[in-house]
């Protein structure tokens, strides 16, 4: 079969009268072609294109663009799958490149961008991070306005942990948002409602009524609810933590502090076209103020006084006075500090210790061997600030105790 080019150049030779043996040998095809063109006269080629040779796929086809015509999402994979079951011999590359061409065109999704007017809205997630020396947790928190970041690292994403974190933001913030904008996190929501709705537990609600703000949950598998936080943990991951090294808990906070000051919060944010800092200082006019009172939080656990005059809280060691009557404390939290009971009366304060393995001693709590076993500690329950009051008792009171 002739080219399309040979085609025009040979019905060119035959007009200019050139004979056909020497057509024959310039355009290298056979005398007998060259004739057959000269008798027939065309002068286009008339081509066909060849029939379509039949694919093993072609009595599945109708079957595919059914099933995908019902549910456009389903997998080559599964289609494949289903085929075979009837009978499909072929291979899995024809059914791809199939379902490829015809599955229905899913219409592009525009996500609506939601803004916040000042003071409304603060966003809270958490984000997990890999480091040499264990995994921690990211607490995040987003004025939705301004764009201005807080984050700190702790190694729990216990309830303490969210309460404590919303603690510290809002110092930062210099006031609090009308509404709280969260994860469906266990530490805060209790369950779903009957309306799908969230139920926070009893803590966050009396941690938000004490701030005067209105906690609320995203929806559930959507992540864009909060997109403002999301963008700020992925911000965090990239700007951040890749490719920087840090030695422990500590050191990570403070070049996080460093890098929130220095870029995350002075940076021309590119949604906003602002520098949050400078608009966090719009928003601040706008912002609950704080309430002169903090808050103290219902956890309330019984420990137990290990042999070396410690008790375990938290991943972290607490001490306690010497002299205890029974091994047996109980461990009231707050957000700054450790308060340890016995019978009802305060016998060791300490601050919250962040990370694990840590250790808090209070020089009060060794005097010295000869009171190893001889005083009983004490303490109202009025203050922080007052004096431990020490009262001596004999061994022999504990003796007649015993018996």
């Amino acid at each position: 079969m002739l080219s399309k080019e040979v085609f025009i150049v040979l019905n060119h030779y035959l007009k200019e009268g050139v004979p056909k043996a020497a057509i024959a040998r310039k355009l290298g095809v056979s005398r007998m072609t060259v004739y057959r063109q000269a008798v027939s006269g065309k002068t286009a080629p008339g081509y066909t294109p060849r029939p379509p040779k039949p694919r093993v796929i072609d009595p599945f086809q109708e079957y595919i663009r059914e099933r995908l015509a019902r549910y456009p999402e389903l997998t080559a994979v599964r289609l494949f799958a289903e085929i075979r079951e009837d009978g499909y011999s072929g291979k899995y590359t024809a059914v791809k490149d199939f379902v490829r061409l015809v599955r229905p065109k899913v219409p592009l999704e525009v996500e609506r961008r939601f803004e916040t007017p000042p003071g409304d809205q603060a966003q809270v997630d958490f984000a997990t991070f890999r480091t040499p020396f264990g995994t921690v947790h990211a607490l995040l928190v987003v004025l939705s306005w301004s764009r201005y970041l807080w984050a700190r690292f702790y190694l729990h994403q216990d309830e303490l942990t969210v309460l404590g974190g919303l603690h510290r933001a809002f110092i930062t913030f210099g006031g609090v948002p009308k509404t709280l904008l969260l994860d469906r996190m266990k530490t805060a929501v209790a369950s779903p409602g009957e309306d799908g709705r969230a139920v926070f537990n009893e803590e966050m609600l009396r941690f938000a009524a004490h701030y005067g703000a209105r906690p609320t949950a995203c929806r559930p598998y959507r992540a864009k609810t909060k997109g403002k936080v999301e963008r700020a943990v992925s911000y965090l991951r990239t700007s951040f933590f890749y490719g920087r090294a840090f030695r422990d808990l500590e050191d990570l906070n403070t070049q996080l502090e460093a890098w929130l000051k220095d870029t995350a919060n002075a940076r021309v944010h590119a949604t906003t076209g602002e520098v949050p800092e400078v608009r966090l200082g719009q928003e601040k006019a706008h912002l609950s103020p704080l309430p002169t009172g903090g808050y103290t939080p219902f956890v309330s656990l019984g420990r137990r006084v290990g042999h070396d005059g410690y008790i375990s809280y938290n991943g972290n060691d607490y001490s306690v006075p010497e002299g205890l009557v029974r091994p047996d404390v109980t461990v009231l939290a707050s957000l700054e500090e450790v308060r340890l009971y016995q019978d009802g009366c305060l016998i060791a304060i300490h601050p919250v210790l962040e990370g694990k393995g840590r250790h808090h001693l209070d020089p009060e709590h060794r005097r010295g061997k000869k009171e190893t076993h001889g005083p009983y500690l004490t303490r109202k329950t009025t203050g922080s600030s007052e004096l431990l009051d020490v009262q001596r008792r004999s061994l022999q009171v504990y003796e007649e105790v015993l018996r």
